[in-house]
C-alpha cells in the first residue's frame, strides 16, 4: 500500500469520526434555557398556557399593496381597481352588508378586467418584439401584477365573508328569543 493511499484512508476515517461526532458536539454548546425569575407568567398562573388560536377564515393579510403594483407599467394603462373597504360585520347593518357585497362584486368584474388590460398589452408587446428577444423584466413584473391582482380578489372574498359571518353571529338584528 502506497503512502498516500494511506494517508487517504485515514483523512477519510478522521472525517467519519468528524461526522459521526459532530451532533453530540453541537448538543454540548448549546446553552440551556433560561428560567423566569418568582412568579410565572401571568397566562400560565391563569390556567391558559398558550396563546389564543384564531379562527378560521379571518382575514390573513389585508395590508395594503406598494403602490408601484396597481399603478401602469411601462405605459400599460392597465391600474389595478382600489379594494373595498373594510367591514365590520358584528357593528354593520344590513344594509351596510349588502353594499359590501355589491362592492366586493364590482370589484371582481374591475379585477377581471385589469388582469385582461395586463395581458393584452404583453401579448401586444410581444407581438412587437417578435424578431428580438423578449423583454423579461416587463414579462416578470406584469406577470406578477396579474398574480398580485388574484390574491387580491381571494383577500376580498374572504373580507366579505368574514364580515358575513361576523354579522350572521353577532350583528343581524335578530331579536333575542
Amino acid at each position: 500500500m502506497s503512502r498516500s493511499n494511506l494517508w487517504k484512508k485515514a483523512g477519510l476515517g478522521a472525517a467519519l469520526l468528524a461526522v459521526i461526532a459532530a451532533p453530540q458536539a453541537l448538543q454540548a454548546v448549546r446553552a440551556a434555557p433560561e428560567r423566569l425569575p418568582g412568579a410565572l407568567p401571568a397566562r400560565i398562573a391563569a390556567g391558559k398556557p398558550f396563546a389564543a388560536v384564531c379562527k378560521a377564515g379571518e382575514i390573513a393579510d389585508s395590508r395594503p399593496d406598494p403602490a408601484w403594483v396597481g399603478a401602469s407599467f411601462a405605459h400599460d394603462n392597465c391600474w389595478a381597481p382600489r379594494m373595498p373597504a373594510l367591514l365590520d360585520g358584528a357593528a354593520a347593518k344590513r344594509e351596510q352588508i349588502l353594499a359590501g357585497m355589491a362592492a366586493e362584486k364590482s370589484y371582481l368584474a374591475l379585477s377581471d378586467a385589469y388582469q385582461r388590460c395586463i395581458a393584452d398589452f404583453v401579448a401586444f408587446r410581444k407581438a412587437q418584439a417578435a424578431n428580438r428577444p423578449a423583454d423579461g423584466p416587463l414579462l416578470a413584473i406584469e406577470t406578477h401584477r396579474i398574480f398580485v391582482s388574484q390574491e387580491n380578489k381571494k383577500k376580498a372574498a374572504n373580507q366579505i365573508e368574514v364580515a358575513i359571518n361576523a354579522f350572521n353571529e353577532y350583528g343581524s338584528e335578530c331579536p333575542d328569543k
